[in-house]
C-alpha cells in the first residue's frame, strides 16, 4: 500500500489495492499507512526541491 501510494504518477491509487490491504489492517492502521506514506513524499519533495545532497 506504501509504495503504491508513492507511484501516484502513473495514476490514482487503485480502489483493489485499498480494498486488499482493509482487508488485513484495521481502518487506523490503513490511516497510519497512509499518513506515513504522505510524510515520506512530503520530505522526498523538500529534500529533492532543496537539492539536499545525500551522502553515499
Amino acid at each position: 500500500m506504501g509504495e503504491a501510494m508513492t507511484l501516484i504518477s502513473d495514476g490514482q491509487f487503485a480502489d483493489d489495492r485499498y480494498e486488499a490491504a482493509a482487508m488485513h489492517l484495521s481502518p487506523d492502521e490503513v490511516a497510519a499507512i497512509a499518513w506515513h506514506g504522505i510524510v515520506v513524499n512530503a520530505w522526498n519533495r523538500v529534500a529533492i526541491s532543496s537539492r539536499y545532497e545525500v551522502k553515499p
